[in-house]
C-alpha cells in the first residue's frame, strides 16, 4: 500500500554556525563572506524554486550541509520524472550529499531522505552506506519527527539498511512518549511497508496508551493498516481505534474507509461498531460514491465478505458505483467485487453483465486467481455471460495457461466449467487435475489406514496435517468430490429417502434463523449437516439424529474421538460434518466398538466438503467399514436477483447518541489546532497503565486472562499505584474493552 495522504511535514532547516574566516586578499575584501552570502542566495533560490531545472542549475555551487539538504528536500516539492534520475546534475547532487554527510545533523539527514522519499528514488549509490553510518552516529540527536520522517523515507525508497533501521527503531521505542499520533502512524506504516515486524515497537505502542481521539482519520487508517499488514492483532487496541474512528467517520476519505475495513478483515476482527458506521456513511454520501476509485469500492466489499457481514444496502450502493466506474476496473477489482457479492449472496444482473464484458476485454491480464474468483462467482449466480462470450473466453484462457494455475484455482475453474457443461472431454485441465486428485487421495488414504490400526503418534499426525496444508487444496469441487466418495464406497445413492428429508431439515433450520435475524450467517455463510444413525436399510430404526452448523465445536474436539483435521484457510474442528461424526462416535452403539449388522450413518451436507473433512470421513470409514454414507449439495446457488434486505436497526442508545455504544462526536475545538501533530515535551508518567480512556489512577486493572486461556500479547509487569504494586495484563483474545457496562452507560 502506498502511504495514504501527503508526505510528512518538512522541518525548516536550522542555520549552521558561521564558517571559519578565510584569509583576506590584498584588497581587504572578505572572500569567505562572499562565499557565505552566495550560499545564502542559493538557499533562497532553491526554497523558491518551482521546477526541477531551477534546483539542478544550482548543484555545482552547493557546498554546505544545509543548502544540500534543502536542495534534496525541494525536489519533493516540484514535479520530478524518472528521467531526472539519469541527469548528471542529479547524480552530482547525490555525490555532494555523500561527501558532506559527515557534517550533517539529524535534521539535515531527515530532510534529505524525506525529499528522496517523496520522489521515490530507489537507485541506491555510495551515499547509502554513508547515510547509514551518519544516522547511527547522530541517532541520539533525532527528534520524533526526524525518526518518523526518516523511516517513512526508507519505506518509500525500500532502503533496507539493517543497522540504520535498528538504530531508528530503538530511538523510536525510547522516545515514544514524545511521539504525536502522526509519528506513531508513520512508523507503524513504514515498518509494515518494509515488512519489518518489530515486536518491541508494537509492544511499546500498546504500552504508550495512545490517545486515539487525537488521531486524524488518515492516522487511524494507516495505523490499523500497518498493524494488519504486520500480522499483529490486539483486539482491545484496535477496538479502541475503531471507537474513536466511528466518531470522525464523516471526515474519512474513501481510501481511508476502504483501508480501515480491509485491515479489520485481514486481522479477522469484526468491529461491528466501526463497520456499521462505515456502511451508514457510504449510504449517507449518496451519489458521491459513484466517483470513488474502483480499488476502494472492491476492497470494501472484499472486507465485508471476508468477515461474513451481509449488508445488502451497502452492496447495492457499492455495486451501482462499480458499474458507473466499470471502465476503470482492473482484473483484481472485477474479481474481488464479484467474489465478495457471491460470498454474501447478493446477486445483481447489471453488475454481472458489466463485469463479464469487462473481464472478456481484459482476459489476458487476469491472474489465475482472478479467473478462479470470477468462475466461482458466476457459477454461484448461475450466470453464463453468453452475450459477452465469458465462458468461452474463460475456457480458452484456462487451456492456454493451464500449467500456470495453482491446483485450487484450477479446481475452481474446472468446477464452474463442468457446472455450465461447457468443458470438452479429455482436456489438459482434467489431465493435470487427475494428478492432483490422485495425490490427495493417496495422502488421505494412507493416513486413514494408519489411524485405523491404532492411535497415530503426534509426529505422524503433524506430518499428515503439514502435507495436506502445504498442498493448499481446500476443496476438490463437486465432480472430483463425487469421484472420491465413489472410490471409497461412501457416496449415498440419490434415491435414498434420507436426502430429501435432510434437505428440508436444513431449509427449516435456516428459516428459523432468518426469523430471528434476517442477515444471519446461517442463511448465506455457514454450512449445515443433517445426520442420522440407524439400523436397517429400509424403514431404518433411528438410533440418533440431529443437525449441526459450522462454528464452534459442540460435540467435543475431533482429536478426542480419533479424528484428525487440518487447517485449511481456517481451523476445521467446528465444520458441520466433523461435528456430526463426533456426535455419532459419542453414541453408545459406536463407543462399544462392536458395530451391529445393518448399522448406517447418513450425512447430508449443504455444501461441498473440504479436503480436511473428506479425510475425516475416510478415517471413520476405515474404522467402521460400510457404516458411513455421504451426500451433499452444491451449496447456495442464486439464479434470481436479490431483493435487498433492509439493514436491521441498532439497539437504541440510552443517551440518544446517533452511533450506538459510542460517545457523541467531539465538538470542534475552539483553538483549531490539529492535535495529531502535537508532540509531548515530557514523558507521560501514566504509560504503565494499559487501560484506554479511563483515569489511570481509578481504573480497575485487567483481570488475569491466563486463567481464561487468553493469549498474552504483552508480558505482564508490576506497576506502582495508590494501593501498592499491582500486576497488569494485556490480552489479545477475549477482549474486555467492551462489556455490558460500557454498552449500557452510553
Amino acid at each position: 500500500m502506498e502511504w495514504l495522504g501527503g508526505p510528512p511535514r518538512f522541518c525548516e532547516p536550522r542555520r549552521s554556525s558561521a564558517a571559519r574566516a578565510r584569509a583576506l586578499p590584498a584588497s581587504g575584501k572578505d572572500e569567505g563572506e562572499e562565499a557565505r552570502n552566495r550560499q545564502k542566495e542559493l538557499q533562497e533560490l532553491i526554497v523558491g524554486a518551482e521546477s526541477v531545472e531551477s534546483i539542478l542549475a544550482t548543484v555545482r555551487e552547493l557546498e554546505g550541509a544545509i543548502v544540500i539538504s534543502t536542495a534534496l528536500h525541494r525536489l519533493g516539492k516540484v514535479p520530478v520524472t524518472a528521467e531526472v534520475f539519469k541527469d548528471p546534475r542529479f547524480l552530482l547532487l547525490l555525490e555532494r550529499f555523500r561527501s558532506r554527510l559527515p557534517f550533517f545533523g539529524s535534521r539535515q539527514i531527515a530532510n534529505s531522505l524525506h525529499g528522496l522519499g517523496v520522489v521515490c528514488y530507489r537507485g541506491g549509490g555510495a551515499w547509502v552506506e554513508m547515510v547509514s553510518v551518519q544516522t547511527q552516529r547522530r541517532i541520539h540527536e533525532f527528534e520524533p519527527q526526524h525518526v518518523s520522517n526518516t523511516l517513512w523515507a526508507c519505506a518509500r525508497m525500500q532502503l533496507q539498511e539493517p543497522l540504520m533501521l535498528r538504530a531508528l527503531t530503538s530511538r523510536a521505542i525510547e522516545d515514544i512518549q514524545r511521539f504525536c499520533p502522526l509519528d506513531i502512524s508513520i512508523c507503524t506504516w513504514a515498518f509494515a511497508t518494509m515488512k519489518r515486524r518489530e515486536p518491541e515497537w508494537l509492544r511499546a505502542v500498546v504500552r504508550a496508551r495512545c490517545e486515539f481521539g487525537d488521531f486524524s482519520p488518515q492516522n487511524m487508517s494507516n495505523f490499523v493498516w500497518g498493524l494488519s499488514t504486520l500480522g499483529f492483532r490486539n483486539d482491545n487496541m484496535v477496538l479502541a481505534v475503531g471507537r474513536e474512528a466511528s466518531k470522525k467517520i464523516q471526515d474519512f476519505i474513501p481510501q481511508e474507509l476502504s483501508n480501515f475495513s480491509w485491515a479489520l478483515a485481514t486481522m479477522d476482527l469484526c468491529d461491528n461498531l466501526m463497520l456499521r458506521a462505515i456502511a451508514e456513511e457510504v449510504e449517507r454520501r449518496g451519489p458521491e460514491v459513484n466517483n470513488w476509485d474502483p480499488q476502494s469500492l472492491s476492497n470494501m466489499m472484499w472486507a465485508y465478505a471476508t468477515l461474513a457481514l451481509k449488508d445488502d444496502p451497502l452492496f447495492r450502493r457499492l455495486l451501482d458505483a462499480s458499474i458507473e466506474r466499470i471502465q476503470d476496473h482492473d482484473t483484481q477489482n472485477l474479481a474481488n467485487s464479484s467474489w465478495a457479492a457471491a460470498m454474501v449472496g447478493f446477486r445483481c444482473s447489471r453488475w454481472l453483465t458489466a463485469a463479464s464484458a469487462a473481464a472478456v476485454r481484459k482476459i489476458r491480464e487476469c491472474q489465475t486467481l482472478h479467473l478462479a474468483q470470477l468462475a466461482f462467482a458466476f457459477a454461484r449466480f448461475v450466470f453464463k455471460g453468453e452475450a459477452q462470450g465469458f465462458l468461452q473466453a474463460l475456457l480458452e484462457e484456462t487451456l492456454r495457461r493451464v500449467e500456470e494455475f495453482p491446483p485450487q484455482s484450477l479446481f475452481d475453474v474446472h468446477d464452474a466449467l463442468r457446472f455450465f457443461q461447457v468443458l470438452p472431454k479429455a482436456t489438459s485441465i482434467e489431465r493435470r487435475l487427475t494428478c492432483c486428485y490422485e495425490e490427495t487421495l493417496h495422502r488421505l488414504e494412507s493416513f486413514a489406514r494408519l489411524a485405523a490400526n491404532g492411535r497415530p503418534s503426534a509426529e505422524q499426525v503433524s506430518t499428515y496435517q503439514r502435507n495436506v496444508e502445504q498442498s493448499d487444496i481446500v476443496t476438490l469441487g463437486e465432480y472430483w468430490t463425487i469421484q472420491f466418495l465413489k472410490h471409497f464406497g461412501l457416496l449415498c445413492p440419490s434415491s435414498d429417502p434420507f436426502i430429501p428429508d435432510a434437505r428440508q431439515r436444513i431449509l427449516d433450520f435456516r428459516a428459523e434463523e432468518a426469523a430471528k435475524d434476517p442477515v444471519s450467517r446461517s442463511i448465506f455463510h455457514r454450512a449445515q449437516c443433517a445426520w442420522q444413525l440407524g439400523l436397517g436399510a429400509v424403514n431404518a430404526e433411528t438410533l440418533a439424529d440431529g443437525l449441526f452448523e459450522s462454528g464452534e465445536p459442540v460435540a467435543g474436539a475431533p482429536a478426542g474421538h480419533g479424528l484428525y483435521v487440518c487447517r485449511l484457510r481456517h481451523t476445521r474442528e467446528g465444520d458441520a460434518e466433523v461435528q456430526a461424526l463426533c456426535a455419532a462416535l459419542d453414541t453408545s452403539v459406536l463407543r462399544s466398538g462392536r458395530v451391529p449388522e445393518g448399522l448406517t450413518l447418513n450425512l447430508h451436507l449443504s455444501d461441498v466438503p473440504c479436503v480436511s473433512c473428506l479425510g475425516c470421513t475416510l478415517q471413520f470409514q476405515f474404522r467402521f467399514p460400510g457404516v458411513l454414507r455421504v451426500s451433499f449439495d452444491r451449496g447456495r446457488v442464486l439464479s434470481k436477483d436479490s431483493v435487498p434486505i433492509p439493514r436491521p436497526p441498532p439497539p437504541p442508545s440510552r443517551k440518544g447518541n446517533p452511533i450506538p455504544y459510542a460517545p457523541m462526536p467531539d465538538a470542534p475545538r475552539a483553538d483549531g489546532v490539529d492535535r495529531s501533530m502535537i508532540r509531548k515535551e515530557l514523558p507521560d508518567r501514566s504509560s504503565d497503565t494499559t487501560s484506554f480512556y479511563l483515569n489511570p489512577l481509578l481504573a480497575s486493572r485487567r483481570p488475569n486472562g491466563a486463567s481464561k486461556g487468553g493469549e498474552e500479547a504483552v508480558p505482564h509487569k508490576m506497576v506502582r499505584s495508590r494501593n501498592g504494586s499491582q500486576q497488569t495484563y494485556y490480552f489479545s483474545s477475549a477482549p474486555t474493552f467492551f462489556d455490558a457496562d460500557d454498552y449500557e452507560s452510553y
